[in-house]
Protein backbone atom coordinates (compact mmCIF):
# COMPACT_ATOMS: atom_id res chain seq x y z
CA UNK A 1 0.00 0.00 0.00
CA UNK A 2 0.76 3.50 -0.61
CA UNK A 3 1.31 6.36 1.40
CA UNK A 4 1.12 9.73 0.63
CA UNK A 5 1.19 13.00 3.41
CA UNK A 6 0.81 16.30 2.33
CA UNK A 7 1.10 19.51 4.41
CA UNK A 8 -0.15 17.65 7.88
CA UNK A 9 -0.50 19.91 10.84
CA UNK A 10 -1.32 18.72 14.04
CA UNK A 11 -2.56 20.46 17.32
CA UNK A 12 -3.72 19.53 20.30
CA UNK A 13 -6.12 21.44 22.65
CA UNK A 14 -4.73 24.55 19.86
CA UNK A 15 -1.04 24.14 20.32
CA UNK A 16 0.82 23.39 16.88
CA UNK A 17 2.49 19.83 17.50
CA UNK A 18 3.36 18.86 14.03
CA UNK A 19 3.76 21.44 10.96
CA UNK A 20 3.57 20.97 7.08
CA UNK A 21 4.97 17.41 7.45
CA UNK A 22 4.91 15.55 3.40
CA UNK A 23 6.01 12.05 4.04
CA UNK A 24 5.96 9.54 0.97
CA UNK A 25 6.07 5.85 1.50
CA UNK A 26 6.06 3.49 -2.45
CA UNK A 27 4.01 0.27 -2.11
CA UNK A 28 6.46 -2.44 -0.85
CA UNK A 29 8.78 0.24 0.25
CA UNK A 30 10.15 0.33 4.03
CA UNK A 31 11.00 4.42 5.47
CA UNK A 32 11.45 5.56 8.60
CA UNK A 33 10.86 8.07 10.98
CA UNK A 34 13.33 8.93 12.99
CA UNK A 35 13.55 11.73 16.05
CA UNK A 36 14.21 12.60 19.59
CA UNK A 37 11.59 12.25 22.53
CA UNK A 38 8.74 14.89 21.88
CA UNK A 39 9.00 15.66 18.46
CA UNK A 40 6.34 14.49 17.00
CA UNK A 41 7.04 10.87 15.76
CA UNK A 42 3.71 9.48 17.38
CA UNK A 43 1.70 11.96 16.59
CA UNK A 44 2.27 11.39 12.76
CA UNK A 45 1.72 8.01 13.05
CA UNK A 46 -1.91 8.17 16.11
CA UNK A 47 -3.15 10.88 12.94
CA UNK A 48 -2.00 8.22 9.91
CA UNK A 49 -4.60 5.56 12.21
CA UNK A 50 -7.03 8.17 13.18
CA UNK A 51 -6.33 7.87 17.08
CA UNK A 52 -5.55 11.60 17.86
CA UNK A 53 -6.84 12.55 21.18
CA UNK A 54 -10.19 14.19 21.26
CA UNK A 55 -8.92 17.42 21.57
CA UNK A 56 -6.30 17.35 18.72
CA UNK A 57 -7.05 18.46 14.73
CA UNK A 58 -5.60 17.87 12.32
CA UNK A 59 -5.72 19.48 8.89
CA UNK A 60 -3.61 18.24 4.81
CA UNK A 61 -3.98 15.14 3.16
CA UNK A 62 -3.31 11.84 4.72
CA UNK A 63 -3.98 9.23 2.07
CA UNK A 64 -3.43 5.37 2.91
CA UNK A 65 -4.03 3.61 -0.50
CA UNK A 66 -7.10 5.06 -2.05
CA UNK A 67 -8.49 6.42 1.42
CA UNK A 68 -8.24 9.34 2.92
CA UNK A 69 -8.09 9.73 6.22
CA UNK A 70 -8.49 13.20 7.14
CA UNK A 71 -12.36 13.89 7.84
CA UNK A 72 -12.95 9.53 7.40
CA UNK A 73 -15.82 8.48 9.65
CA UNK A 74 -14.62 5.94 12.31
CA UNK A 75 -16.40 3.16 10.50
CA UNK A 76 -13.81 3.68 7.79
CA UNK A 77 -11.54 4.00 9.85
CA UNK A 78 -12.46 0.49 12.05
CA UNK A 79 -12.55 -1.17 8.48
CA UNK A 80 -8.78 0.31 7.41
CA UNK A 81 -7.19 0.08 10.92
CA UNK A 82 -6.26 -4.27 11.32
CA UNK A 83 -7.84 -5.24 7.75
CA UNK A 84 -5.38 -2.76 5.66
CA UNK A 85 -3.16 -0.97 8.27
CA UNK A 86 -1.29 -2.89 11.74
CA UNK A 87 0.52 -1.39 14.00
CA UNK A 88 3.14 -2.82 16.04
CA UNK A 89 3.52 -0.55 19.69
CA UNK A 90 6.31 0.16 21.33
CA UNK A 91 5.36 -1.99 24.52
CA UNK A 92 4.06 -5.07 23.71
CA UNK A 93 3.45 -5.90 27.64
CA UNK A 94 1.03 -2.85 27.53
CA UNK A 95 -0.43 -2.89 24.14
CA UNK A 96 -1.75 -6.61 25.19
CA UNK A 97 -4.07 -7.70 26.34
CA UNK A 98 -3.26 -9.42 30.27
CA UNK A 99 -6.78 -11.63 30.63
CA UNK A 100 -6.64 -12.74 26.80
CA UNK A 101 -4.38 -15.89 25.90
CA UNK A 102 -1.86 -15.32 23.22
CA UNK A 103 -4.06 -17.36 20.80
CA UNK A 104 -6.70 -15.29 21.64
CA UNK A 105 -5.27 -12.10 20.69
CA UNK A 106 -3.70 -13.12 17.62
CA UNK A 107 -6.96 -14.14 16.64
CA UNK A 108 -8.76 -11.34 17.37
CA UNK A 109 -8.15 -9.36 14.32
CA UNK A 110 -9.15 -12.35 12.27
CA UNK A 111 -12.59 -12.37 14.32
CA UNK A 112 -13.28 -8.94 14.03
CA UNK A 113 -12.66 -8.50 10.57
CA UNK A 114 -13.53 -11.98 8.36
CA UNK A 115 -16.23 -14.38 8.70
CA UNK A 116 -14.04 -17.17 9.07
CA UNK A 117 -14.79 -20.31 11.09
CA UNK A 118 -13.25 -21.10 15.15
CA UNK A 119 -11.08 -23.58 13.13
CA UNK A 120 -10.32 -21.81 10.51
CA UNK A 121 -9.09 -18.68 12.80
CA UNK A 122 -6.55 -20.86 15.04
CA UNK A 123 -5.27 -22.96 11.86
CA UNK A 124 -4.35 -19.33 10.36
CA UNK A 125 -3.42 -18.53 14.11
CA UNK A 126 -0.98 -21.20 14.37
CA UNK A 127 0.63 -20.53 11.14
CA UNK A 128 1.08 -16.77 12.16
CA UNK A 129 2.77 -18.41 15.62
CA UNK A 130 5.04 -20.33 13.14
CA UNK A 131 6.15 -17.22 11.30
CA UNK A 132 7.04 -15.12 14.25
CA UNK A 133 9.19 -18.29 15.60
CA UNK A 134 6.72 -18.94 18.66
CA UNK A 135 5.74 -22.58 19.00
CA UNK A 136 2.06 -23.60 18.92
CA UNK A 137 2.00 -24.47 22.75
CA UNK A 138 2.38 -20.87 23.24
CA UNK A 139 -0.95 -19.82 22.29
CA UNK A 140 -2.56 -21.42 25.92
CA UNK A 141 -0.41 -18.86 27.34
CA UNK A 142 -0.54 -15.16 28.93
CA UNK A 143 1.78 -12.60 28.01
CA UNK A 144 2.76 -12.37 31.67
CA UNK A 145 4.71 -15.69 31.35
CA UNK A 146 6.43 -14.83 28.03
CA UNK A 147 10.03 -12.49 28.06
CA UNK A 148 9.98 -9.43 26.07
CA UNK A 149 11.05 -10.83 22.86
CA UNK A 150 8.38 -12.96 23.31
CA UNK A 151 5.69 -10.61 23.69
CA UNK A 152 6.92 -8.45 21.44
CA UNK A 153 7.07 -11.39 18.27
CA UNK A 154 3.24 -12.16 19.87
CA UNK A 155 2.22 -8.20 18.81
CA UNK A 156 4.37 -8.39 15.28
CA UNK A 157 2.26 -11.78 14.91
CA UNK A 158 -1.19 -10.00 16.07
CA UNK A 159 -0.18 -7.17 13.54
CA UNK A 160 0.21 -9.25 10.65
CA UNK A 161 -2.26 -11.95 10.96
CA UNK A 162 -4.92 -9.94 8.92
CA UNK A 163 -1.81 -9.87 5.64
CA UNK A 164 -2.09 -5.96 6.07
CA UNK A 165 -0.52 -4.09 3.48
CA UNK A 166 0.89 -1.17 5.54
CA UNK A 167 2.36 -1.85 8.94
CA UNK A 168 3.29 0.73 11.44
CA UNK A 169 6.11 -0.04 14.09
CA UNK A 170 6.17 2.48 16.32
CA UNK A 171 9.31 2.24 18.51
CA UNK A 172 9.09 -1.74 18.25
CA UNK A 173 12.18 -2.30 20.28
CA UNK A 174 12.52 0.82 22.70
CA UNK A 175 12.80 -1.88 25.40
CA UNK A 176 14.59 -4.56 24.72
CA UNK A 177 18.29 -5.42 25.30
CA UNK A 178 20.25 -4.87 22.17
CA UNK A 179 20.39 -8.70 21.07
CA UNK A 180 16.87 -8.97 21.16
CA UNK A 181 16.62 -5.86 18.97
CA UNK A 182 17.97 -7.48 16.24
CA UNK A 183 16.14 -10.40 15.95
CA UNK A 184 13.40 -8.45 16.54
CA UNK A 185 13.76 -5.66 13.78
CA UNK A 186 15.26 -8.99 11.06
CA UNK A 187 12.47 -10.74 11.65
CA UNK A 188 9.62 -7.86 10.99
CA UNK A 189 11.40 -6.82 7.83
CA UNK A 190 11.66 -10.27 6.48
CA UNK A 191 7.74 -10.36 6.98
CA UNK A 192 6.83 -7.47 5.58
CA UNK A 193 9.35 -7.88 2.55
CA UNK A 194 7.36 -11.76 2.16
CA UNK A 195 3.96 -10.16 2.52
CA UNK A 196 5.02 -7.29 -0.02
CA UNK A 197 3.71 -4.86 2.61
CA UNK A 198 4.74 -1.46 2.91
CA UNK A 199 6.16 -0.18 6.56
CA UNK A 200 6.64 3.00 8.22
CA UNK A 201 9.19 2.45 11.01
CA UNK A 202 9.69 4.81 13.96
CA UNK A 203 12.42 5.06 16.05
CA UNK A 204 14.59 7.70 17.61
CA UNK A 205 17.91 5.02 17.22
CA UNK A 206 19.57 5.84 13.83
CA UNK A 207 21.79 2.15 14.53
CA UNK A 208 18.05 0.25 14.64
CA UNK A 209 16.88 2.14 11.55
CA UNK A 210 20.03 1.44 9.60
CA UNK A 211 18.90 -2.14 10.01
CA UNK A 212 15.29 -1.67 9.35
CA UNK A 213 14.22 0.93 6.03
CA UNK A 214 16.02 2.36 3.11
CA UNK A 215 15.19 5.68 3.29
CA UNK A 216 14.05 8.11 5.99
CA UNK A 217 12.76 11.45 7.40
CA UNK A 218 13.93 13.33 10.28
CA UNK A 219 12.04 14.73 12.54
CA UNK A 220 12.72 17.74 14.76
CA UNK A 221 10.14 19.89 16.73
CA UNK A 222 7.15 18.79 14.25
CA UNK A 223 9.11 19.30 11.66
CA UNK A 224 11.23 17.37 8.69
CA UNK A 225 14.53 18.29 8.86
CA UNK A 226 16.03 16.05 6.90
CA UNK A 227 15.64 12.99 4.44
CA UNK A 228 16.90 10.64 1.72
CA UNK A 229 18.84 7.13 1.64
CA UNK A 230 18.91 5.82 5.11
CA UNK A 231 22.32 5.09 4.56
CA UNK A 232 23.03 8.69 3.15
CA UNK A 233 21.65 10.22 6.35
CA UNK A 234 23.55 7.97 8.66
CA UNK A 235 26.92 8.74 6.26
CA UNK A 236 26.51 12.66 6.14
CA UNK A 237 24.02 14.04 8.38
CA UNK A 238 22.63 17.45 7.28
CA UNK A 239 20.96 19.17 9.96
CA UNK A 240 22.35 19.79 14.02
CA UNK A 241 19.67 17.11 15.14
CA UNK A 242 20.49 14.88 12.28
CA UNK A 243 24.20 14.82 13.65
CA UNK A 244 23.13 14.60 16.74
CA UNK A 245 21.23 11.38 16.47
CA UNK A 246 23.62 9.72 14.67
CA UNK A 247 26.21 10.71 17.25
CA UNK A 248 23.95 8.94 19.46
CA UNK A 249 24.13 5.45 17.12
CA UNK A 250 27.77 5.09 16.42
CA UNK A 251 28.40 5.67 20.10
CA UNK A 252 25.40 3.30 20.49
CA UNK A 253 26.90 0.36 18.03
CA UNK A 254 30.42 0.52 19.57
CA UNK A 255 29.10 0.02 23.42
CA UNK A 256 26.76 -2.76 21.99
CA UNK A 257 29.67 -4.56 19.72
CA UNK A 258 32.15 -4.36 22.86
CA UNK A 259 28.77 -5.42 25.05
CA UNK A 260 28.41 -8.66 22.46
CA UNK A 261 32.07 -9.99 22.35
CA UNK A 262 32.73 -9.94 25.97
CA UNK A 263 29.85 -12.48 25.95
Amino acid sequence: MSVVVEDMNIAIGGKPIVADVDVNIADGERVGLIGSSGSGKSMISKAMLGLLPLNASVSGSIMLGGTQVVGASERELADLRGRYVGTVFQNSAASLNPVMTVGQQIGLPLKLHYDLTKAERAERMVAMLGKVGLSADMADKYPHELSGGQQQRVGIATALITSPRFIIADEPTTALDSITQRQIVDLLTSLVDDAGASMLFITHDFSVLARATTRCYVLESGRIVDSGATADVLANPQTPESKRLVSAARSLTLRNTREDSDE
